[in-house]
């Protein structure tokens, strides 16, 4: 059972978003503004002459909120921020009317050590391979991959023949550290010392020692490092982790990186296990070397985003008991030391959880996900809840 929800295209006198004028988001499925809005089946050569494109902004340009949109505007009125507000603030509030490809958020293929159950085949081919003879996982993704997929040569060659005029270049996954052609195109920016901002996102699972080689020379080298929660949660939210390795290395980059966010995704699987996830980002944040944040930050930002999709897997979805409860640890959340993007979050939350209607069928749906996936891995989903 799925969840409908309504979105309706408003205008909205100061509503604007600088990404479909600067930035091109690549995976395997196609090219696309950015991670929330659909693929389009073009080459990054032919992006920024794509009708899709033109249109979107085009009604951005008129003040209008395209629909693609909606999902930025929802992260807006619970947490107060979005990839929106971050962009406009990346690029110092400046409105572009041209078209001008100078971000590329490049997602080479889904290859992956992890298997994240807020993840699917398309970002893990661990996932795709669990999916690919159980019919009962199978049902719960949009697409099943069924092999390791990239990114066509076309784009990777657009992006290594621009590389002088790249500003930024994002690496996300699968697992960007696991990925030999992701280590070549890093290689080249970092040896040669060109001017663009690297950003990488990992689950700080590396054990090669060329990323701390990297982060040593590079100064303009980020870090995002994908957190979830810790210990023994961390190893069931985000199976594949080896907690003691992900520890080691996030100290590490905290107290030897230039710049370090930490991003975690609140699912109904991690919303009782918020309070150690909080306590250990705090430390770390008071660990951190970095002077600011790519977002500029006094210290590393701790970014989230709240899951609505998959339906069973978003926060809401708890049965009444564990509604009470994830209410007095989402309570016990705001009672610790927590900066101001921790605190907003955890109020709005509380407030989703708080509000939240049960939907026996769509409870009904998490369980049986959950159950599935603890068979397969020989996991207990459950031991989360206590």
């Amino acid at each position: 059972m799925k969840r409908r929800l309504k979105f309706q295209r408003c205008v909205v006198a100061d509503w604007y978003c600088p990404l479909p004028f600067r930035h091109a988001y690549v995976d395997s499925t196609g090219v696309a503004v950015c991670c929330q809005t659909p693929r389009q089946q073009v080459s990054l050569d032919q992006w920024v002459n794509n009708p899709y494109l033109k249109d979107l902004q085009h009604q951005i340009l008129q003040g209008q909120m395209p629909r693609a949109c909606s999902g930025c505007q929802w992260q807006e009125n619970i947490q107060g921020r979005s990839l929106r507000t971050d962009s406009q603030r990346d690029y110092n509030h400046q409105r572009f009317v041209d078209t001008k490809i100078e971000f590329v958020d490049y997602r080479a293929s889904n290859i992956c050590n992890f298997k994240c159950r807020s993840c699917d085949p398309i970002f893990s081919h661990g996932i795709a391979a669990e999916a690919r003879n159980n019919t009962v996982i199978a049902d719960y993704y949009r697409v099943v991959d069924t092999k390791t997929v990239s990114i066509n040569s076309t784009n990777i060659e657009w992006v290594r023949e621009n590389l002088t005029q790249i500003k930024r270049l994002m690496f996300t996954g699968g697992e960007p550290t696991y990925m030999p052609e992701i280590q070549l195109l890093v290689e080249s920016i970092v040896y040669d010392q060109l001017d663009i901002d690297v950003m990488i996102t990992t689950n700080a699972s590396f054990v090669n020692d060329f990323w701390c080689e990297a982060t040593r020379l590079y100064p303009k080298l980020h870090w995002t490092v994908s957190l979830d929660a810790v210990g023994p949660a961390a190893e069931i939210v985000r199976h594949g982790t080896k907690w003691s390795v992900v520890e080691r290395n996030v100290r590490w980059l905290s107290q030897h990186a230039a710049s370090m966010d930490v991003n975690t995704v609140i699912t109904n699987l991690n919303v009782m296990q918020l309070v150690p996830l909080l306590t250990f980002v705090r430390e770390i944040q008071r660990e951190s070397k970095a002077p600011r944040g790519r977002h500029g930050d006094q210290e590393c930002r701790h970014q989230f985003h709240v899951s609505r999709r998959p339906y069973h897997l978003a926060v809401d979805n708890l049965s009444p008991d564990l509604q009470s409860k994830a209410i007095d640890h989402l309570t016990q959340c705001l009672t610790l030391d927590l900066d101001a993007e921790q605190t907003r979050t955890m109020q709005g939350v509380l407030t989703q959880v708080q509000q939240a209607e049960f939907d026996p069928a769509l409870w009904q749906s998490s369980v049986i996900f959950n159950t599935e996936l603890d068979r397969i891995r020989g996991q207990n989903h459950l031991s989360l809840y206590q």
